[in-house]
Order: C-alpha cells, then sequence, then structure tokens
C-alpha cells in the first residue's frame, strides 16, 4: 500500500507544473480549492483505471485475424 501511495504522489507531481499553468486562468480566491479538486479527480481516476499487462504483438495479431 505504501508503495502505491508513493506512485499516486509521483503521477500527481509529474502534473504539478501543468496545474500550476492552468491555475493561472482561474481567479486567485478559487486557485487552491481547483488545485484540490484536480488533484482529487486524478486520484480518483487513478483508482478506476485498471491496469494490467499490456497486450502482446502475438495477441494482437491473433485477434485481429479472429475478427
Amino acid at each position: 500500500m505504501k508503495g502505491k501511495n508513493k506512485d499516486i504522489e509521483n503521477i500527481i507531481n509529474d502534473f504539478e507544473f501543468k496545474i500550476k499553468k492552468s491555475l493561472n486562468n482561474t481567479s486567485y480566491q478559487e486557485r487552491e480549492d481547483l488545485e484540490q479538486e484536480i488533484k482529487t479527480k486524478i486520484i480518483e481516476k487513478i483508482h478506476s483505471v485498471e491496469l494490467g499487462e499490456a497486450p502482446s504483438f502475438w495477441w494482437l495479431i491473433n485477434k485481429k485475424r479472429t475478427s
């Protein structure tokens, strides 16, 4: 669980610059609330996306043949 939280923190940090840049388009009074909301939405999305293994090349070829 600790590793997962660290991964989420790293993802938030990766988006930090873009979040701050986007907040410049918002009034000063609303920036802090909006920043928190954006980070909350990112975390919710991370939890809702099920990350599995990427399909292999051969799996994709076989799927295309059977379709």
